[in-house]
């Protein structure tokens, strides 16, 4: 740049504006000239740095995707917010094909502020990829929705542990050998459909790709619709240890019970079944099935109702040469009557 001392004095970022030139160019990778010009007089623009930009065009592509509710704040004392409905309750979402592929929902964020009655309100969205991370260079219309949100009363309680969702493979050679949280569960309110199905409340996604060392975060939960946690907490701690040379694997291991209490009957374990990671030498884990680990839990000290089970690694009985490294969730509901 060159221009008259009088002139430097005056100038900014916004005296110039740079672009390129995309008209004509075809889909791939392509090194384009920076154009930089300026509307102050007496100024000459002498060169740029850097000179050129790489660009990549690809096809566009669209994708109809859901709108789905994320809540946070409460409602008023004992309310909880129960249906949401949306209009439109899809959005059409435009971009770059290989972006276009990733979109997983948009979202839009509820947020309570002591409300007692329904209500209705205009809420902008967010596309979110299926890590749960919000997209970018992308558009979608509407962009926003208009949601109706029932507030009823939260009288139900239960007891639920907390799964842990991950996304992305660790760095070669390495492994999940231990996932723990803290608190390790939770206790849930909401309306009874709201609770009734759920054995636990998972976290959004942490992103395991190319980890190589321990993992420790807070990670918030994910509450569906007419439910929230009773203590208030919108998180939890998260620690996920890696370890290499052994491999692990993934088994859904059916609670069983002993030790029924005389005139009670089993009604119902919920959930009926834990995901349970085992580790150990290739040879040994490969050959590995379901059957080959028992997840029992002693009935004596239950009574009739729903009762919480904790669980700890003295209810699993493993095979020779291999160790518990984590489960989820850490606890289940066993009904007896």
């Amino acid at each position: 740049m060159a221009a008259k001392s009088s002139a430097l004095k005056n100038l900014s970022t916004q005296s110039f504006s740079s672009y390129v030139d995309v008209n004509g160019l075809s889909a791939g990778t392509h090194n384009v000239p920076i154009h930089t010009t300026t509307m102050v007089s007496d100024v000459q623009i002498v060169s740029t740095d850097p000179s050129f930009l790489m660009i990549t065009i690809e096809p566009s592509a669209e994708k109809e995707v859901p709108v789905i509710a994320r809540i946070s704040g409460d409602a008023a004392a004992n309310m909880i917010a129960g249906d949401i409905t949306f209009s439109p309750d899809k959005i059409r979402v435009t971009g770059p094909k290989s972006l276009i592929s990733q979109v997983s929902e948009a979202t839009a964020q509820i947020v309570l502020s002591g409300e007692a009655e329904d209500f209705s309100k205009v809420v902008k969205l967010k596309v979110l990829d299926s890590a749960g991370k919000e997209m970018e260079y992308l558009t979608f219309s509407p962009s926003t929705v208009s949601a109706t949100i029932k507030i009823v009363k939260a009288g139900n309680v239960k007891n639920v542990g907390i799964k842990v969702v991950t996304t992305g493979s660790p760095a070669s050679g390495y492994f999940v050998s231990s996932i723990s949280t803290n608190p390790s569960t939770v206790t849930i309110i909401g309306t009874a459909d709201g609770i009734r199905a759920l054995s636990s409340i998972s976290t959004q996604p942490i992103d395991l790709s190319g980890a190589a060392k321990t993992i420790t975060q807070t990670a918030k939960l994910d509450l569906p619709v007419g439910v929230k946690i009773d203590s208030g907490i919108s998180s939890v701690s998260v620690t996920i240890n890696l370890s290499t040379s052994q491999i692990s694997r993934t088994f859904s291991i059916p609670v069983r019970t002993k030790n029924l209490p005389a005139g009670l009957k089993l009604s119902s374990i919920s959930p009926q079944t834990v995901d349970v990671v085992i580790s150990g030498s290739q040879d040994v884990i490969s050959a590995l099935t379901s059957d080959s680990i028992n997840l029992t839990v002693d009935l004596s000290s239950f009574v009739a109702g729903n009762n919480s089970a904790n669980l700890s690694n003295s209810n699993f009985v493993l095979p020779t040469g291999v160790s518990l490294t984590s489960f989820s969730p850490q606890a289940v509901t066993i009904a007896l009557q």
